[in-house]
């Protein structure tokens, strides 16, 4: 008999009574961490007959930077240079030249000015060109570049490889190294399968998953507070940020216009009132949560079409979630993901990502930035493994009548192995961890396997009713 999704009144003790986190407990990235990160760069930079791997990084594009040094690239642009068996030379302007002075590894700092922002004291007058020179960069070098994405060149009519780093700085690598010399090696970080930022080690899920947490209790903090007359700008004060760093803009929006921008930050005159749609998001580095659904207390708070339509929506999209999750498993494909999600959403048949208005992907990989990359295709090959960090993200819409819902929370796939380690590193992590596995189980009654370690106190919760979260969707 075919499983059925109900409504139940539960008790979310994940979130209203949270097990509290210690940050003495989340351990520190060391020079050990570091140098083995670049040292697996280098084995790229074998394989392929690279010279030099040059990293470029930004405030928007700091990931690839930050994870070989440690430094998010702040107000500026940044060029990390690595040549195995040489120091590696990370080219910086006047306020991350300062920060940069953090870095416990062997590193030279290599001030450029014009890396600065406008208008700023110049106190080195190298050009880039002499400072490439100067990194040993020449004729017969063979550049590995890495910008923050990789491209299929057969969407595409250039003959080279495509890069995405400033202009100025291919021009002046040309000015010493053939363009044909010159590839783009972003894949190097954030290819599906391979990229060093696609699998995460213990210590990295230990730092994500306190990031989930706070995330999940932020996000709840909201949406249990909304009433009715709020502006987004006033609801988004129980946000209760901190000083931790985000890594997209908080979402708090009401009714059928702002939410379906699916972006939007809150404005200040969008009051709330009852039968709106509502989206609320928050993200730090490593791990997103976002809910959206209807600020109501029953289905009659709705318009007559959108009650029609609304029970074998949501529930029906709930259950595309429990599928999701309990399907993930070492060894599945994430184009079994896709196929899976695909046919519940479709009664059964293929097509039910099309039908029910979802525009992405079902799902991302997450790192310091929100979606390095994205497995969740049809047909992809991409094998389920241990040390992903994914997220379970799509957002169905309806569009008349207007309907919208999402689960968003993060999770990471661990074997026994992997969970002994964060288990040993931080044992309230995995504590919270071992909690959500069982809230999911025994609360909404989702077949979550072993090796599904969750990042969020909400996880897989959806709201059917916003003016009451003591109400969730599970398995019957």
């Amino acid at each position: 008999m075919a499983r059925k999704v109900v409504e139940k009144k539960v008790a979310i003790n994940l979130v209203e009574n949270p097990i509290p986190i210690k940050y003495d407990e989340v351990p520190e990235y060391t020079r050990k961490d570091y140098e083995e990160r670049i040292n697996a760069v280098y084995k790229f930079s074998e394989e392929r007959g690279y010279s030099h791997v040059i990293v470029y990084g930004d405030r928007e594009h700091f990931s690839n930077v930050h994870y070989l040094t440690g430094i998010d690239p702040r107000f500026e642009e940044v060029l990390l240079i690595l040549e195995k068996g040489k120091t590696p030379k990370f080219i910086l302007g006047n306020e991350c030249y300062a920060y940069a002075n953090k870095i416990d590894f062997d590193i030279e700092l290599i001030l450029y000015n014009p890396f600065s922002l406008m208008g700023q004291p110049e106190y080195n007058y190298q050009t880039l060109l002499d400072i490439f020179k100067g990194c040993g960069i020449n004729e017969d070098s063979k550049i590995g570049l890495v910008g923050w994405k990789y491209y299929d060149s057969s969407k595409h009519t250039l003959k080279n490889s495509i890069l995405d780093v400033p202009n100025y700085i291919v021009e002046t690598l040309c000015q010493i190294v053939k363009r044909e010399n010159i590839d783009n090696a972003t894949d190097i970080f954030s290819h599906n399968d391979y990229g060093l930022r696609t699998t995460l080690s213990a210590k990295e899920i230990v730092n994500f998953e306190l990031n989930g947490t706070k995330a999940s209790r932020k996000v709840y903090n909201v949406l249990k507070n909304l009433k009715e007359g709020v502006t987004e700008i006033e609801a988004s004060e129980f946000l209760n940020l901190d000083g931790e760093p985000i890594c997209f803009h908080a979402n708090v929006n009401f009714g059928d216009t702002n939410t379906s921008y699916g972006i939007a930050s809150p404005t200040y005159h969008q009051k709330l009132k009852i039968g709106d749609s509502v989206c609320v998001g928050m993200a730090h580095r490593g791990s997103t949560v976002h809910k959206a659904g209807f600020y109501i207390n029953k289905p009659e708070d709705l318009t007559e079409e959108q009650r029609k339509l609304r029970q074998e929506f949501f529930h029906t999209y709930f259950a595309s979630i429990v599928a999701y999750y309990e399907n993930f498993k070492l060894g599945n494909t994430c184009g079994d993901i896709y196929d899976v999600v695909d046919r519940v959403l479709g009664g059964g048949e293929p097509g039910g990502i099309k039908k029910f208005g979802i525009a992405l992907n079902p799902g991302h990989l997450i790192h310091t930035d929100e979606w390095p990359n994205t497995p969740f295709n049809k047909g992809s090959k991409t094998v389920i493994r241990s040390g992903m960090g994914v997220q379970c993200d799509y957002t169905a819409m309806h569009k008349e009548p207007y309907l919208v819902v999402h689960v968003e929370d993060g999770f990471v796939v661990a074997d026994e192995k992997l969970r002994s380690e964060i288990k040993e590193i931080s044992p309230s992590c995995y504590e919270r961890m071992k909690a959500r596995q069982k809230f999911m189980r025994e609360v909404l009654n989702i077949n979550l396997p072993e090796e599904v370690l969750p990042l969020s106190d909400l996880p897989a919760v959806c709201f059917p009713y916003m003016a009451d979260v003591s109400t969730v969707l599970c398995m019957e």
